[in-house]
């Protein structure tokens, strides 16, 4: 019973189909539109119409004209290419409420378009990059490197303009940079290009001429200038001698080594033993008498000192090598 009534129903859905084919009017020679498709279509613009990328012939002009300004879809890249089939182009003018059984396709089925593009050799983006990194650092010794190629790349035609920006950000000097190329096309940005490079940067630094102990007092002959890379080296190296010689060294130092503004203080301008002039001043009183200091200090420094007649030990704040200041 079920299969009689499987056999009913599709007996009556072909009729049915066969009386809406015969009911279907044939569309007279006047209304007819003639699709002749390109072998190969060029665009220009973000979308592409049908009269780009084929031939229409018809007798209703006004209908031809519309067809023509149909836009179909997304124009591909620049610089790459994509197939339109008859099928796509009836799906779109569907969606537009177009009678598509007016269409013809007399000729080919599908076309290949592709999008007018300007090229940009990839060899020009990384020579651009290199002459910003040098201009953007003439007072270093610096020799950039690439760590990899950019391709070819391929822009809407228009005014292509660039600009260079460093991308994040770096604390030490030189070492793995990356740089973007933003391309421009009427003023539009359309393309970020990142290019990796590595600074390699070279500097005078001075390095131990022989081994230095704690607590010696460097000397101009116990330095040595060379020229080395400073992109893999700690950012507390030395570059002027002035921040060395009278310092003193707070640890061992091996002959050679890269000296560092850290394993360096300043001397105290006052030494355990010194004799000072201890000042105790007001606004209506100056007393001054002879002390020892008792303890090494710096310029600003509160150290101990003994009084030499009274054997009181007050604190004072060095003022110079032989003069403390009780506040």
């Amino acid at each position: 019973m079920t299969r009689l009534l499987l056999c009913l129903t599709l007996v009556a859905f072909l009729l049915d189909g066969s009386a809406l084919a015969a009911s279907r009017k044939p569309v007279p020679e006047s209304k007819r539109i003639r699709v002749l498709l390109n072998t190969t279509a060029t665009v220009e613009g973000d979308e592409y119409r049908l009269g780009e990328i084929a031939r229409l012939e018809g007798e209703d002009f006004k209908a031809v004209e519309r067809l023509s300004q149909t836009v179909i879809g997304r124009s591909p890249l620049p610089g790459r290419q994509l197939t339109v089939t008859q099928s796509l182009i009836n799906s779109r003018l569907r969606a537009g409420r177009f009678d598509v059984n007016r269409l013809e396709f007399p000729g080919l089925e599908s076309t290949t378009i592709q999008r007018l593009a300007t090229r940009i050799l990839g060899e020009d983006i990384d020579q651009v990059v290199l002459e910003h990194i040098r201009r953007a650092n003439t007072n270093s010794d610096i020799k950039p490197r690439l760590l990899a190629s950019s391709r070819n790349l391929f822009l809407p035609r228009g005014d292509i303009s660039y600009e260079i920006q460093a991308r994040g950000t770096y604390r030490k000097e030189g070492g793995y940079r990356i740089y973007e190329v933003l391309f421009s096309v009427d003023g539009k940005l359309v393309q970020k290009v990142p290019v990796r490079t590595y600074l390699k940067v070279y500097k005078e630094v001075y390095v131990a001429k022989h081994e230095i102990r704690p607590e010696a007092v460097v000397q101009e002959s116990d330095l040595l200038a060379v020229r080395r890379t400073v992109d893999r080296m700690p950012q507390n190296y030395v570059t002027d001698k002035k921040q060395l010689v009278g310092k003193i060294a707070t640890r061992h130092i091996n002959p050679k080594e890269v000296l560092k503004g850290s394993s360096f203080s300043t001397p105290p301008l006052v030494k355990v033993g010194d004799r000072l002039l201890i000042v105790y001043e007001t606004p209506n009183l100056l007393l001054s008498v002879q002390g020892i200091s008792m303890a090494k200090g710096h310029l600003g420094e509160r150290i101990p000192v003994r009084n030499t007649e009274s054997k009181m030990v007050v604190y004072a704040q060095v003022k110079s090598h032989n003069l403390v200041q009780v506040n």
